[in-house]
């Protein structure tokens, strides 16, 4: 028995590594100004401008109005959707706090920090994996660049938990973390998160070297999320059947083409260039996986296999368990309905693509394989970022926060007890007592 669990240990140890170099001191202002790029872009690019001054779904007409009407402790035990939602309620709970006119502000600006947050815990933990420093800074730079993830689910507490789950992913990597703040995060996102689930046996290999902390209060909070799931209630959005040969189809198109085009461009080379815009996506991944799997240790290969599993496990299981005659890819915007599910997936995705560019050894046709592989992801990555930033329906355009505030407070003025407050996306809406807005 002892024997075996030496062998487990060992084998635990070389597929979670310890980073090999200890951080220098320096290293801390270059995750500061990472931190404040990561924030500037996401708060100054034009889609995220307009979230300042829009409150977006859920934000408003579930966690505002729940932090407003109920007490704290209710909210954060309060389950929506089947699952606790801890840290859409928590911030909500600090948001209530201020003036309300700043209601839009304080969920942008807090959901910035927390997706800049996953963005270094990614730079931080891929030091045991990838040797080389501009390969982790570019793969932390997909976390706030990724078009996939700058439309809907941009600036909103609502949709963070598609980020968290990616974060965990690396948090429970890092070995040499720093334990307290690391622990809390895993907590926070597991109790936010019905998908971190999946991260399970990342946790339980965990437990088999020192430095358990992190794993073990991520393990105490999934059982406290699998309790509420258990037990709460959930409405799906259809009961239409689900088609398998439509889902590997919006699977495909969701995760190797979007993670190279973007979603809003997706629908110009779908279905007018047939499956040969799948066809290329697929290979212009495949190539460096590959690579990585031939070249890389055994730490660089189970990452790579790990990361490209959870990529489709992720994608099948939300197209499945959301299944809607939306989703299929004859939808007029063909990826666009749901932008929310090709991202932890594509983030994934390219965790394995970069263990490839990174291990793949500097020989001639080597290089000008992995070498043109680079070249044709970063191409396209960068193109469709570019595109993103252009294309107008990324920005909200329908009614700013002020202006809903201006005309709840009419409705007060005129002798209403409650004011309606409308918000992001067109037709939702909540109602607060008049008390709350003046």
């Amino acid at each position: 028995m002892a024997v075996t669990t030496e062998r487990a240990r060992a084998l635990a140890d070389e597929v979670v590594p310890l980073p090999d170099e200890p951080r220098h001191e320096r290293a801390w202002l270059g995750l500061l100004a990472g931190f404040v790029a990561s924030m500037a872009f996401l708060l100054l690019i034009p889609p995220g401008w307009a979230r300042l001054d829009r409150l977006w779904a859920e934000d408003g007409a579930r966690f505002v109005v729940d932090a407003v009407r109920s007490p704290v402790l209710d909210n954060l035990v309060d389950p929506y959707g089947g699952y606790l939602h801890a840290l859409p309620r928590l911030v909500a709970q600090l948001v209530a706090l201020l003036p309300f006119e700043w209601a839009a502000a304080g969920f942008a600006v807090c959901a910035a920090v927390l997706r800049a947050l996953v963005a270094l815990i990614t730079f931080s933990a891929s030091k045991a994996y990838l040797r080389s420093g501009p390969m982790r800074f570019a793969l932390a730079s997909l976390v706030v660049v990724l078009p996939a993830g700058n439309s809907e689910t941009l600036n909103n507490m609502t949709n963070l938990h598609w980020f968290l789950l990616y974060g965990v992913f690396w948090a429970l990597l890092w070995r040499n973390a720093p334990r307290v703040p690391v622990a809390v995060f895993v907590v926070l996102a597991a109790l936010s998160s019905p998908l971190v689930f999946v991260l399970a046996p990342i946790a339980l290999v965990r437990l088999l070297q020192p430095r358990r902390e992190v794993p073990i209060a991520f393990l105490a909070a999934l059982v406290v999320q699998g309790l509420t799931m258990a037990f709460a209630s959930r409405t799906p959005y259809s009961h239409d059947e689900v088609d398998p040969v439509q889902v590997l189809l919006a699977s495909l198109l969701r995760v190797p083409v979007v993670a190279f085009l973007g979603s809003e461009r997706t629908g110009d080379f779908y279905p007018a260039d047939g499956n040969m815009v799948i066809l290329l996506s697929l290979l212009t991944a495949a190539v460096p996986i590959a690579l990585g799997l031939w070249f890389g240790d055994r730490a660089g290969r189970t990452l790579a296999l790990v990361a490209v599993g959870y990529s489709v496990v992720v994608i099948v299981a939300c197209l499945v368990l959301n299944w809607s005659q939306a989703l299929q890819v004859q939808a007029p915007d063909v990826v666009m309905a749901a932008q929310r599910y090709s991202i932890a997936p594509c983030l994934f995705l390219f965790t394995a693509i970069f263990v490839g560019f990174d291990v793949t050894p500097p020989r001639l046709w080597q290089r000008l394989t992995v070498g043109g592989s680079r070249y044709v992801v970063g191409f396209l990555v960068l193109t469709s970022v570019i595109a993103h930033l252009r294309a107008p329906e990324t920005v909200l355009r329908g009614i700013p926060w002020d202006e809903s505030l201006a005309r709840a407070r009419a409705e007060c003025a005129a002798g209403a007890p409650e004011a309606r407050l409308e918000h992001e996306p067109q037709d939702w809406f909540f109602i607060v007592p008049c008390a709350s807005v003046r």
